[in-house]
């Protein structure tokens, strides 16, 4: 009996004491359980920072590479508008030396315009005489457009070149016009025939005569030529085809 009480208070010891340590180890395993926890949580969050981060290297660097092409990009422009500049400030004084030069072209050229002008007037005084008076207004016009400061030297050069052309057509083909004379103290209408610059033919109430280049006086129209002559008269106005026909020029035997 005394045995078995001995075998039964160390029995209960043993289990009291049992359960005293499963109670710690399963104490310490649940501080265990928890620190484990909360070392995956702080490690969760370490990792949560290391990659937000490493996001904010990724776009700080992203954000330098954009800004250093940004740079390169206003070093290029830069450079280009230094370029530009250059260039505008080169054209600048290729201007203002072509102005100067202009200045020296308009003093040199209003000279030679006038000498123009006195040239193709000098050539109408000796031409010969039709329309003289047309003629000569207009070249009297070029002095005026000369004098005018309003004026472009180009647009002068341009108007003499324009008055020499026209003094040049004078000499190619037939040109048929009318004219006033005074005969007898009375007021006669002629048809004046201008066969180039060769001669002029006129037609006074039926009589013909005619002006050689570099004659004074007016010579009747040989009869032989009288048809022809006529005939050119209706080719120059233009109310008959072209065709040959023969005029006297000086030295002809029917002169």
């Amino acid at each position: 009996m005394a045995n078995l009480n001995k075998w039964l208070r160390t029995s209960v010891a043993s289990a009291v004491f049992t359960v005293g340590v499963a109670g710690i180890a399963d104490a310490q395993l649940q501080t265990a359980l928890s620190t484990g926890a909360q070392s995956t949580q702080a490690g969760a969050s370490t990792q949560s920072q290391i990659d937000q981060i490493d996001d904010e290297r990724t776009n700080a660097e992203q954000e330098y590479r954009a800004l250093l092409q940004q740079i390169e990009s206003q070093e290029l422009y830069v450079a280009q508008q230094e370029v530009f500049i250059q260039s505008q400030a080169n054209e600048l004084e290729s201007l203002r030396m072509q102005i100067d030069s202009v200045g020296n072209i308009q003093r040199d050229l209003v000279p030679m315009l006038r000498e123009m002008a006195d040239n193709l007037r000098q050539f109408v005084e000796l031409d010969l005489p039709f329309q003289q008076d047309v003629r000569l207004e207009r070249i009297d016009d070029l002095y005026e457009l000369i004098d005018d400061p309003e004026v472009s030297a180009a647009e002068k050069y341009r108007v003499i070149l324009n008055r020499y052309d026209i003094e040049a057509s004078y000499g190619r083909g037939l040109r048929v016009f009318e004219e006033t004379t005074t005969i007898n103290g009375t007021d006669v209408t002629q048809s004046v025939l201008q066969v180039g610059r060769v001669a002029l033919i006129r037609n006074t109430q039926g009589s013909l005569d005619m002006l050689y280049r570099g004659a004074s006086d007016w010579v009747p129209v040989p009869a032989s030529y009288s048809n022809d002559v006529q005939r050119a008269f209706r080719i120059a106005r233009e109310v008959t085809t072209p065709e040959v026909f023969t005029v006297p020029l000086p030295g002809s035997e029917d002169q």
